[in-house]
Formats: structure tokens, sequence, C-alpha cells
């Protein structure tokens, strides 16, 4: 069979209903990928008009994805050159493409190749397609379908180049767009001034009667069209397409001082459209809104990116103006009467109005058009000012807008109510998400947030004035739906300008003057709820926080609306996590609150919902620390059905495991009894083998540690979580510290049990852990760390074999020995040879037996050398102490370094002395008291401390001994004859000292 035609039927097969067929024919164009000419017999397909229009169109689709994928000279099977030259030369032969679909395909091809070639390979792109536009736009013979298809294709094809190229960031790529731009300016505005020129003829000719006139849509559809996408080119070039924007060409300023007249033009066509009740083809009303919307975009563009420019603009208070016009105009259509909120109407365009609040927005406060730390201002910064302060935001003009969006734009509206009732907690979250931007409401929130910051002197006064005198609202002059949103525009900046407001309003005063919690709407007592919260943080005195309480507990326990509930909790919440919050205050309302929060987690749905509730309660646990003991048991029992309810919730399984862990961190040792509860949520937090390790372990690993440094005993549950650590030891992430941590506080809770437990594969992994040189030498310190702990808690009958057997002792020798590390990496490895040689003797001894004579010379005197590289008093001591062990041998390697430990011995001595010395080493990590109660580890650390035999034991005792097993091992003679090669001052200080 031939390849092309090979290539069809699998096209074709890809098309089918099938899944089988779909699937099968997928995998046959994966191995089709690498073949010559692959690309190039698709595009051979996709042009062929005799064949089916569902065959071309998947021919497209692969060819695009081939391109985005192998078309760079990068990719893993690239494109050859040569079958690239079969492809590129044919891109521009099928601008006249009908099908919707295919074209699309067709565009995103041409456009994507363009994006890999412009400007390197390709560098005469722009001025092709430019050709072809303009070739088009001048074509009077072709029949007009063609013509405006062919239009649509190649201006579609530039908008997405334009829209890639814009977004470019090498200086290369900037440079070419901003050398193509004038060109692709003067051509499009060309093409954009006559179709909006020809629109406006045809509007003539119909005296403007386009309602339901069918001949007129169809004449100007194709027009809107090509309109639509020369603005959608033009506005990315007139933001990015000059370095410095004064500089742009005439043609450029002429396209963006008009704008405003032509979007005002086509939005008076679309607003009648829109309202009418007559049949007008949803194309035809979509395409206008879109054009409306971009010249909005292109304002916001050119004031994010050219802020002063956006101002010195001579048009810009045309076009603010306009905006106005519009938002004025829009805000007593959102009201319905109190009585009958299915009248409530939406806007004509509410996109067009959150443009408009948002360029507001960003000329009432602005970083570009502020003074600096100095309050100096450069002289952009002034001609700004001068145009805002003069122009725009007049003292006149600020009331006026301070009052239409407390009236009209930030009062809750009966849509609100509606989703009150279809979804209360998705309307929540919404209200806490950061999307202000998309809903017109909450976009008027934040203007009006900062109109209020930036004219606190006018503004604030008059908004006090209405919010302390509710008689100022509730006059004969006003309806009562009127008085309801005036009302509720006033609560609603009440609390959105708390922080403006805390030097203008006793917020505690008005909440006793006004009776709000008694109103049977549920709107007047959610806003309550809410202003609750935002003063609690800003100013309400903590004499006052008990009536706080009442209020939002008395909400949260009303029969309601759930919204109103959640939000009451929400305030308890700001209370609790205030820097002022005062836990006795609170400990009346603490059952209330307990019994509150169970009710509302059987009531909410959403996960975020519940976790938002858990984090709650993990506050008021750590905020009431003992005062949550006799709510233990019911806040545990809760625990299960919410971990049933989280599957697959990573986020919310973590806020449970914090809630778990603060409430073992409160009980104490009174925690023991949680051991077999906890234990599940600690395994399958902290399994390797559950994929959701990943997202828990870290809080996994936190509760572990919290519920070992607690416990008194160990549970069987607990104890067999040791298989764990061994895998967990190989990790070598932030966890690894807290990991070592957990190892430590199992040993320092039962060593001996442990130890013959899970002793052996702890050591390995311990042994993998020191001996891995791609760590920082603080990790491997805190290996060591461990391991010291081990060697403390463990007995030698229990611990020396394992030890010897892992060879991890023969590691830290070898280290020693060779002196291949930094003295810094090496310390760690002797002062563990140290701990073993103190605590087990015998076995220490015997090891260095087994050495040579030359060997244990080496490592005795690198190892005395290291003494002076520790710092810690107790670690020198413990030097000292194992000096003193290794002597008691008869290998000369170590006897013969005699004098160089003597004068070791006698600093010590004199240092410290014979009394003993207590040097703390608690973790830093780990508080000394929660509440009223010792952390459990703390006390067993400290107990592990005082029996340390680098404090306990009296180095003189100890040296005298070792010094007679010495001449007892090595008889008199030779004991005399290795004590006369000690410096005769360091002997004589040495017996002086001992005696």
């Amino acid at each position: 069979m031939d390849d092309r035609l090979a290539l069809v039927h699998i096209l074709e097969t890809a098309t089918s209903q099938d899944p089988r067929q779909v699937s099968q024919a997928e995998e046959s164009l994966k191995t089709l990928v690498a073949k010559p000419n692959f690309h190039a017999m698709l595009f051979d397909i996709f042009a062929d008009r005799s064949i089916s229009t569902q065959i071309r169109w998947m021919a497209t689709i692969t060819l695009k994805n081939g391109v985005e994928k192998y078309w760079k000279r990068s990719a893993l099977h690239p494109i050859k050159l040569e079958e690239k030259e079969l492809v590129r030369p044919r891109l521009f032969t099928m601008l006249d493409e009908s099908n919707p679909l295919v074209a699309m395909q067709y565009c995103l091809i041409v456009s994507k190749i363009a994006r890999w070639e412009f400007p390197r390979v390709w560098p005469g792109f722009v001025d092709e397609i430019l050709t072809h536009i303009q070739t088009i736009a001048s074509d009077q013979t072709s029949p007009a379908v063609r013509r405006s298809t062919m239009e649509h294709n190649a201006l579609y094809i530039l908008h997405l180049f334009i829209k890639t190229l814009s977004a470019r960031t090498l200086a290369l790529e900037r440079q070419a767009l901003r050398q193509a731009t004038p060109h692709i300016f003067s051509v499009l505005a060309s093409i954009y001034a006559d179709r909006i020129a020809q629109f406006h003829t045809i509007m003539v000719h119909n005296d403007g009667k386009i309602e339901g006139n069918t001949a007129f849509f169809e004449q100007t559809y194709p027009l809107l069209k090509s309109i639509r996408y020369c603005i959608k080119v033009l506005r990315r070039l007139w933001v990015f397409g000059y370095e410095n924007i004064e500089n742009a060409d005439e043609v450029a300023q002429n396209f963006y001082m008009t704008s405003i007249g032509h979007q005002k033009g086509f939005f008076d066509v679309f607003r009648p459209l829109a309202l009418s009740s007559s049949h007008v083809p949803d194309d035809y009303q979509l395409v206008l809104r879109k054009i409306v919307l971009l010249y909005g975009k292109m304002y916001l563009d050119f004031q994010k990116y050219h802020a002063v420019r956006f101002i010195t603009v001579p048009c810009v208070k045309q076009m603010l103006q306009w905006y106005w016009q519009q938002i004025s105009a829009e805000g007593p259509r959102l009201m319905a009467p109190i009585d009958d909120p299915d009248s409530a109407q939406e806007p004509v365009l509410e996109p067009l109005l959150i443009q408009g609040l948002e360029l507001y927005k960003n000329v009432v406060k602005n970083f570009f058009y502020t003074a600096n730390d100095n309050g100096e201002m450069d002289d952009e910064v002034k001609s700004c000012r001068q145009v805002i302060d003069g122009d725009i935001l007049t003292p006149e003009f600020v009331g006026k807008m301070a009052e239409l969006l407390m009236y009209y734009y930030i009062p809750l509206k009966p849509k609100d109510l509606e989703r009150w009732q279809d979804d209360p907690e998705g309307w929540l979250a919404d209200e806490e998400s950061d999307y202000w931007n998309f809903d017109v409401r909450r976009c008027a929130e934040h203007l009006f947030i900062d109109l209020v910051n930036q004219k606190r002197g006018q503004v604030a006064p008059v908004l006090t004035n209405l919010v302390m005198q509710p008689e100022n609202i509730a006059n004969g002059t006003l309806s009562l739906t009127e008085q309801h949103y005036q009302r509720e525009g006033c609560y609603a900046a009440l609390g959105l300008c708390a922080n403006d407001l805390y030097d203008y309003v006793d917020f505690c005063q008005w909440l006793k003057a006004h009776h709000i919690p008694d109103s049977p709407m549920d709107i007047a007592k959610w806003r309550v709820a809410w202003l609750v919260g935002k003063w609690v943080v800003v100013k309400f005195p903590v004499k006052e926080r008990s009536s706080a309480y009442e209020l939002l507990l008395h909400l949260a326990q009303t029969n309601g609306s759930l919204v109103v509930q959640i939000e009451a909790l929400s305030s308890l919440m700001r209370c609790v996590d205030d820097w002022d919050f005062d836990p006795e205050q609170f400990a009346p309302y603490l059952q209330a609150t307990f019994e509150v929060i169970a009710r509302m987690l059987n009531k909410v749905d959403m996960p975020e919902s519940r976790m938002r509730i858990v984090n709650f309660l993990s506050s008021i646990v750590q905020r009431m620390q003992r005062e949550i003991v006799p709510y233990a048991e019911s806040m545990v029992q809760l625990i299960p059905s919410l971990w049933q309810s989280a599957a697959g919730e990573n986020m919310y399984q973590i806020s449970i495991m914090v809630l778990v862990t603060r409430v073992i961190e409160a009980l104490g040792s009174q925690s023991t009894n949680l051991q077999s509860f906890t234990a599940p949520l600690v395994r399958y937090s902290t399994d390797p083998n559950n994929p959701a390790h990943v997202y828990l372990i870290e809080d996994g690993i936190e509760l572990w540690l919290t519920l070992i440094r607690n416990a008194t005993v160990l549970d069987p549950t607990v104890i067999e979580l040791l298989q764990l650590l061994p895998q967990l030891l190989q990790y070598s992430t932030e966890t690894l510290r807290k990991v070592l941590k957990v190892v430590e506080g199992y040993m320092l809770i039962d060593g001996a049990g442990v130890f013959q437990h899970s002793g052996p594969p702890i050591i390995d992994a311990l042994h993998s852990l020191v001996t891995d040189t791609t760590l920082a030498v603080r990790a491997i310190a805190a290996g060591y760390s461990t391991l010291n702990i081990i060697v403390q808690c463990v007995p030698p009958e229990i611990g020396g074999q394992a030890i010897i057997d892992s060879g991890i002792m023969w590691t830290a020798f070898k280290f020693v020995l060779e002196k291949k590390e930094a003295a810094l990496a090496l310390v760690h490895h002797a002062i563990f040879l140290s701990r073993v040689a103190v605590h087990y003797p015998q076995l220490f001894r015997e090891f260095i037996m087994s050495q040579t004579v030359e060997a244990a010379g080496t490592f005795t005197q690198n190892w005395i050398e290291l003494f002076d590289d520790t710092g810690n008093v107790a670690q020198r001591r413990l030097f000292a102490l194992s000096f003193a062990v290794a002597i008691a041998t008869t290998n000369d390697g170590v006897l013969k370094e005699l004098p160089l430990m003597m004068p070791l011995w006698n600093d010590i001595m004199s240092d410290t002395g014979a009394s003993l010395v207590y040097f703390s080493d608690v973790d830093d990590d780990m508080p000394d008291d929660y509440g009223e109660v010792m952390v459990a580890e703390n006390a067993r650390r400290r107990k592990l401390l005082g029996a340390d035999p680098a404090h306990k034991f009296d180095i003189k005792h100890v040296l005298s001994d070792s010094m007679k097993e010495c001449e007892r091992l090595n008889g008199a003679d030779r004991f005399h004859h290795i004590i006369a090669q000690v410096d005769a001052r360091d002997l004589e200080d040495f017996k002086n000292q001992l005696n």
C-alpha cells in the first residue's frame, strides 16, 4: 500500500468513535514520527481538499503536535531540514481554508513554525505575512466570502505570532519585535480604519436600525471579525512594540487616541442588542462583546507596563470618564427590591465594569504616581500627580465615587443571597480567594479600600458620620430598598476600611448601639460576624473581647444560614489567632466553642471548609495549652471520621495531623494513651511505599517526633513503626534531622528494648549516612550525634557486637587514620570513637589491639591532634577519658603517644578539676515546658546528661586507675620505660594534679 494512502487510513481510524481503534491509530502515528517526510505528507493530506474534512482536520492536529515537538533542532527526533523545506514554502497556500476547525489548526501550525524560526532562520516572515494581508485587502476580483476567509486566517496567524513574540524576553527577539512594529502598525492600522469605515457606512445606510436586520448582520459580521483581529495585534504592539512609548510613530498614536471613540461606538451598538428581545445571532453579539473588551484589555496593559505615559496621554480623562459613565449607569440596575429579589438585573457587560473599576483602582493607588521614601517626586511623578489630582480624582469626584461604590457596588446583592442557599460553602470560599478581579463587587471593594486609604482625610469623616449616625440613612426620603442597600453598604465599608477608620470609629461602642444580631435577616447576622473578624485584629480592647466571644458563639449556634455560622466561626478563629488573645479570658467559652466546632464539622461538606475548621481547632489547642485536657478525648473521637472524609485530600490530611500533634503537645505525658490511636496516622504518612507520603512525610515525622518526646512508655504499635526508620534515614532531605531525633527519642525511652527489636538495621542505615561524602558536614555530625546517644543508652552486651558487625567502628577509625578529610569533618568520627571507648571500654581495647602497631600509632597521633579542634568542654573531657581508656593496652603504637596525651590531661584537670561539671546539650528546637508540663524527653535527656561519664566521672580517679592498669598489663619495667618518654615537667605536673 502507498505510504500516503496508509497514512490516510490511519488518520481515518483515529477519527473513529471506537476507543480501541483510536488507541491503535495513536500508536501507529507514534511509530511513524521518525520516518522521513512524515510531516510533509501530513501537510499534503491537509492540502488535498478531495479528502474528507474529518481526515484533513486530524492531519492538521497531528502536524501541529509534530511541529510543537519536533521542529526544533534540539528535539529527540527533529524534523530534517530537507523536510522543512518541503513544508515552509507552502505554508501560505492554504489561507483560503474555510472550515473553522481545520483553519484554526492550520493557523496554529504556521504561527508555531514562525515562532521557532523568526528571526534567525526565517527573518522575512513578517514581510511575507504582511504582503499577503495587503494583497488580500486590495483584491477586488475574488468573491467576498473567500476574501474575508483569507483575511481572517492571515490576521489570526499574525495575532498568534505577535502574541508569542511579545512574551519573549531575549534581546534579539525583543529587538526584532520593535523593528517590525512600525511596518505592522502601518498595514494593520490602515485595514482597521477601512473596516471601521465600511461598518459605519453600512450603519448609516440602514439608518441605525439593526435589530432583527438579518442582512445587516450578514454584511457586517466579517468586518467585525477583521476589526477584532486587528485590535488583538495592535494592542500588543502598542504595549510591547516600543521601547519608549513616547517615540511611537504617528500611526500608532492615532490608533490609541481614536480607540476610546471606537469603543464607545461599538458599545452603543452592543448595548441595545444585548437588551433587545428580538433575535440577534449569538456569534454577532459575541464578536461585538469581544471587541469592546479588547479595548479595555489594551488600556489595562498600557497602564501596567507604561503607567506614567498612560496618565500623560491626552485622552486618558475622556477614557476614564466614559468608563465611569458606564459604572454610574449600571449601579442602580444592580439593586432589587428587598421584597422581590428575583427582579434584579444583570449588568449589560459586567467585564466592562470590572475593567473600569480596575483602571480607577490603579490610578487611585499606584507606586509610579507616589513620592519616594523621602517624600520627593521626580518630574514624571509630578506631572502624573497634577493630572490625577487636577483632572481625574478631584475632591468632588472622589466623594461621588465613594458614595456610588458604597451604595450600589459593595453591598451584597440578591445573587449573593441566592448562592447562600445553593452553595454556601462555595460562596464563602470565593469570598476569601484572590480572584477579586473577576467579580464586580469584589473589584469595587478593592477600589473602595484604596480610595479610603489614599483619600482618608476627605472620605473617612463622611463615612464615619454615616456609620455612627444611622438616622442619616433611615430618613423619610428613601425607600425601604434604598435604606437596606445603603445600610448594608455602610456596614461593608466599616469592615473593609477598618485599618483606616480605627482613629475615627469606636467599633465596640458602635456594636453595642446596633442590635444587628437580633435582626431576622441573615445578611445582617453575617455582616456583624464579618465585622467583628475585621475589627478584632485592628482595634478591639482586650477587656471587651468577652462580648465578642459571646456574640460570635451566639451567631454560630443560631439555627439559620450555614454562611452565618461559618463566618462566625471564622471570626472567632481570628480572635484566637490575634496577638492580644488572653487564654484565661477565653477559658469559660471553651466548652461552647468545642460543641460548635463538632456540630459544624457534621454540617459542612467541602474539604476546604472542614480543613478551615480543623485548623481553627488546632489554633485553639495551641493557644489554650493545658486548658484543653478535659476535652481531649472528645476531640480525638472526631479524628477517625475526619480522616475518612479526607481521603485523597493531602492538605486536609496534613491539617488533621497538625491537630493531633498539638493535642499530644498539650497533653504531655498524658498522651501515652493515644499511641495506639496515632501510630496508624504516622505509618500512613511516613511509609515510603505509600504514594501519599511524598506530601505528608514532613508533618507525619513531626507527629511521630512529638509522640515519642511526650511518651513515658512505648506501645507495641509504636514499636512496630521502628521498621520504617532505616529507609527514612536514607532520605537526605530536610526531614533527616527530625528522623534522627525520632531514633534518639526511642533510645532514650528504652534503649535496650528498642535495640533488640531494630538495632542492627538502624545502625547499618546510620553507617551509610555518616559515610556519605555527598552530604554536608552538618548531616554527618547529626548522624554521629544519634550514634552517640545509642552508645550511651544501649548496654555493651546488647549493642557491642552489632556495632562491630556493622563495620562503623572500622569506618570511623579509617577516616581518622587516613586523615583525608578536613578536621571539621574528622572530629565527628573521633568523637564517636571516644564515646565507644568510654562506654564500651573492653570492646574498644580489643578493637585497638587488633590493629597493627603502625596503624594504631598513626591513628592515635591523629586522634590526639583532633583534640584541639573540639571547642565543647564536655567533648574535650570525653576525649581525655577515651585516651585514658586507650592506654590500658600493650599496643606500642598507642603507648608511644603517651607523651602527647599527658599535657592534654593536665589541661583538662586544671580547667575542670575533679568536680562534676554539668553542660547542657538539650535540643534547642524543643521547648523546655509546654504549659505547666515538662516535655518528658527533656527529663530523659537531663538524666542521660547527668549519667554521662564526661560529666559524672572524676577524671583524676579514671586516669589513676588507667595508669595502674597499663602498668599491670605491660609490667613495671616496660611501664617505667614508657613513662620515661614523657617530658619531666609534664610528668611532674601530672603527678601533682593526681595527688
